[in-house]
């Protein structure tokens, strides 16, 4: 669990507009994500903690990070413990819930952003700060850009199409590669017993 600051402007009333929210981490599954970029503002004498930005540094990151995930070694590794359709079907059940949880909780996140942004420009607007409520309203416009983006992932993860069908089909090609792995390997492990019994009954002859 993380948190974002996504705004840290000073308006004309000298006051900070700052809004933090939790956030969950992308992975707490050793998610990686390539497009990531480490920004640091510490210097040779002063340590600080590396902040990183997925994207563009708001929530809808969050889910960048997840649906960029490729699950297929996660599915090879399922298959090789149990080569069963039925527990594939139940881990990509899993994977599917949790991504959707996860949209839950940017959604809310973005709604209780603007409700306090709405609050202050309601504020600044009865103070006569008009470049304060400018910026305001641009960062509103870009929630709900974020918001419709959000709503159309979400409705591409749930028919498991386009970009957003990434997790769930990675997954399903490590587990149906892992079945096919597990399948060569009976073969084999049926003719090493032969080549065995073979192998000890030419030693008992030769020893008798």
């Amino acid at each position: 669990m993380g948190f974002l600051n996504i705004f840290s402007k000073r308006g004309d009333d000298d006051k900070a507009v700052n809004i933090s929210l939790p956030v969950a981490a992308p992975d707490e599954i050793e998610e990686k994500v390539e497009s990531a970029t480490v920004a640091s503002d510490q210097s040779k004498d002063d340590k600080k903690p590396l902040t990183v930005s997925y994207a563009t540094g708001w929530p809808i990151d969050v889910v960048y990070g997840y649906l960029h995930k490729n699950y297929e070694d996660k599915g090879f590794q399922d298959a090789m413990l149990k080569s069963d359709l039925a527990f594939k079907d139940i881990n990509m059940r899993l994977i599917r819930n949790k991504i959707l949880m996860v949209f839950r909780e940017i959604n809310l996140n973005y709604d209780v952003m603007k409700q306090d942004l709405q609050v202050r420009i309601d504020n600044c607007n009865a103070a006569g700060l008009l470049t304060t409520v400018a910026q305001l309203e641009k960062n509103m416009q870009l929630i709900e850009v974020h918001k419709k983006e959000l709503a159309d992932l979400e409705a591409d993860f749930r028919n498991n199409a386009n970009e957003a069908s990434i997790p769930l089909q990675s997954y399903e090609c490590g587990f149906l590669r892992g079945i096919a792995t597990v399948s060569l390997g009976g073969g084999q492990s049926q003719i090493m017993p032969q080549l065995l019994r073979t192998d000890n009954s030419v030693v008992k002859q030769s020893i008798a």
